[in-house]
């Protein structure tokens, strides 16, 4: 193993020259961009961080004819509640390229507990916001969601369309540049799913307008091609950022690099690489998906990184750095 040496390991940015933006054509990406369950009891369950919890349970009295014994019962554990992973969309604080500045979307990892409204418990967890660690943080994760916003309704049609609606302080009618961002966050944040193409808007249970990437104002319902804009030009799905990674490490996403071509590095705590390669998008010339797994071997878990890149078209240099912090296990 080696260090990664000549990458910036800060979390520096995306976004090369030329790299496409959203045009309102659905670009191609993987058949399947997301490892989330769908919205339903099909949830996968993870083990919960919490230590079990141990509950005395009621003294026996046993009674005889010459006296009375109380003997304690002994400890019954309970197991920790059932926990579920969800990824609500955050801006990464990355410097971008000169041509395309961040900060850029990435879904971000959240345990809740077990439910069957997957969807509406990522939502939700999109509307708490960041944690002020992660507002602190390097790099800084951020959202443009203002404080307030409730979600007042979420339901899922059979044809993937996602109606949401949420709270007056969302202001979707604001025509100011962080309306696109946050409403960018909910179509990201819902079209995880599988069960979710596009996503329809309400506010306080009416139908609103809400401004694409490239703003304009829409009534129809709106998909993560509205708002490539907000997307690194290597963005990844799963792992999600922060969260388990599995082993081996399935690699989802889509990008618009130079050539369709990119590479990738797997780092231990340490810093050191342990897997290391080279893959490419589904589309040269535009924005394409990606679908690939990393061996890896560790002896214990740990957090490590997993960093993609792509080279300049005009010197070669690495350009679209993006490091994600990911769980790696045995």
């Amino acid at each position: 193993m080696r260090r990664i040496g000549i990458l910036v390991i800060a979390f520096t940015t995306l976004a090369a020259c030329g790299t496409p933006t959203g045009t309102g054509a659905q670009p191609e990406f993987p058949t399947t961009t997301t490892l989330v369950p769908a919205p339903s009891d099909q949830a996968t369950t993870t083990t919960s961080s919490l230590a079990t919890t141990v509950t005395q349970a009621p003294a026996t009295t046993v009674t005889t004819a010459a006296n009375t014994t109380t003997t304690a019962a002994a400890p019954t554990a309970t197991a920790p509640p059932a926990k579920i992973a969800v990824a609500p969309y955050f801006y990464i604080d990355e410097a971008g390229h000169p041509n395309r500045q961040g900060p850029f979307l990435a879904p971000v990892n959240r345990e809740v507990a077990k439910t069957v409204a997957v969807a509406r418990a990522a939502i939700e967890q999109l509307l708490a916001g960041p944690t002020s660690g992660e507002t602190e943080g390097i790099p800084a994760i951020s959202t443009a969601i203002p404080d307030g916003v409730r979600l007042l309704g979420l339901t899922i049609s059979g044809e993937g369309i996602a109606t949401v609606d949420l709270s007056g302080e969302f202001e979707a009618d604001d025509d100011s540049a962080a309306v696109a961002q946050r409403i960018a966050q909910v179509v990201f944040t819902l079209s995880q799913f599988p069960t979710v193409s596009e996503v329809l808007f309400r506010q306080d249970n009416v139908a609103v307008e809400v401004q694409t990437g490239e703003g304009e104002l829409v009534s129809r319902p709106v998909g993560i091609w509205d708002y490539l804009e907000f997307a690194a030009a290597l963005h990844i799905e799963s792992p999600t950022y922060g969260g388990q990674g599995g082993n081996p490490l399935h690699v989802l996403g889509f990008g618009a690099v130079f050539e369709a071509a990119f590479s990738y590095a797997l780092t231990d705590d340490d810093g050191l690489i342990i897997a290391e390669g080279h893959e490419m998008t589904t589309n040269g010339t535009g924005w394409g998906g990606f679908d690939f797994t990393i061996d890896y071997e560790v002896d214990r878990q740990q957090v490590g990184a997993l960093i993609v890149w792509t080279h300049s078209a005009e010197n070669g240099e690495r350009i679209d750095i993006r490091e994600y912090p990911v769980v790696l296990i045995p």
